[in-house]
């Protein structure tokens, strides 16, 4: 059995092909939205802040909303290994018994941020040229922006509505806003749809550009009035983009993917709409790194960690289930290192992206 999955776009594959597979390769990698979610890839993760960024020179743009935010900021730290460690110990520390409210996971949030992040840190963080970090959030607008929870509801379950029948119309109710680091987002001309504000990401605004990015409805409080990126009520940057469809272009390299699912959804509104799920054009220079479908039924309960586990499971037996993914999700790395040392095979298991013939 496989634990991991390789899907490549066809231009990731034939550059794969011709010229191998390397952290020289890098050109972006991106984070996609969806809380613990992420834990199944902490074991490439750990591969990627231990041993590639610390061989990439280069520039590398990094993109991510929520959960993929919070990974991406550590990623563009220069001592990325140490700080991949801090934040996962950090994340284990949570506890919902010190959480009755939106405002104590926010508070709780924030403390994590600035410890991992003090003043000296997040200075290192921003001026590291050669990360571009890229934090996605979303403006509401209207009701959708509204700083009054019952209204904001409403413009959020109308939003709902208004995607099922085209996901176009979110742009009646969102903005996207990127935070970077760099001297322009990455890729800035293939964002397409849904408005676009792009604001430099300075060190007095890092935390709440976070926050803005994994504010999830119904769930924490929104973030008001981001210095810098305007007015506004700024919230979950997966309500646009939970895990981008958007077609990544640059001359030569490759899109790196780390995803805890073998599929792209769009939007956080297209999560149970399998039609909407990318093809072609944004898989054409991706290579995605998943866990296999045999992978996670081995895991406790067949099934990756998700937000149900603060809810469904005391933190006792949360943490326990957790500890034993993220030692599992070590095979997903073992397995990548293998393939990077026999190039044939390495190019023989990757699966061809959906409309990449």
């Amino acid at each position: 059995m496989s634990a991991l999955k390789l899907i490549a776009g066809k231009t990731a594959r034939a550059r794969i092909k011709e010229f191998g597979l390397g952290p020289e390769q890098l050109r972006l990698i991106v984070g996609a939205s969806g809380g613990p979610k992420w834990l199944v890839l902490k074991g490439l993760d750990r591969f990627l802040c231990h041993e590639w960024l610390q061989k990439a020179p280069q520039n590398i743009d990094l993109v991510g909303s929520s959960i993929g935010a919070w990974r991406m900021t550590v990623y563009a730290h220069p001592d990325p290994g140490k700080t991949f460690d801090d934040f996962l110990e950090s994340y284990f520390s949570f506890r919902t018994n010190n959480v009755s409210s939106a405002a104590d996971l926010t508070k709780a949030s924030y403390d994590i941020i600035h410890g991992l992040y003090p003043a000296n840190e997040v200075d290192r963080l921003i001026g590291n040229a050669n990360r571009n970090l890229n934090i996605v959030a979303v403006r509401g607008k209207g009701m959708a922006g509204s700083k009054g929870k019952a209204a904001e509801a409403a413009g959020m379950l109308t939003a709902a509505m208004a995607n099922r029948v085209s996901r176009a119309h979110l742009a009646k109710f969102f903005e996207r806003v990127v935070f970077h680091s760099g001297d322009q987002i990455a890729c800035p001309d293939v964002w397409k749809g849904f408005g676009k504000v792009d604001v430099p990401l300075k060190a007095d605004t890092l935390a709440d550009a976070l926050m803005a990015s994994g504010s999830i409805p119904f769930v924490s409080e929104p973030i008001i009035d981001i210095k810098g990126a305007g007015a506004g009520v700024y919230r979950d940057g997966g309500v646009i983009d939970y895990h981008f469809d958007i077609p990544w272009d640059y001359s030569d390299g490759i899109v790196l993917y780390p995803h805890f699912y073998d599929h792209i959804v769009p939007g956080w509104f297209d999560k149970g709409r399998p039609s909407r799920r990318a093809a072609g054009a944004a898989w054409d220079q991706v290579l995605l790194l998943a866990p296999s479908a045999e992978f996670v039924d081995t895991l406790p309960g067949g099934k990756i960690t998700d937000r149900k586990d603060f809810s469904e499971n005391s933190d006792e037996d949360r943490l326990a289930r957790w500890k034993i993914v993220v030692d599992e999700s070590e095979r997903l790395a073992d397995e990548f290192a293998e393939l990077l040392d026999d190039h044939g095979k390495l190019v023989d298991s990757l699966e061809l992206a959906p409309g990449a013939d």
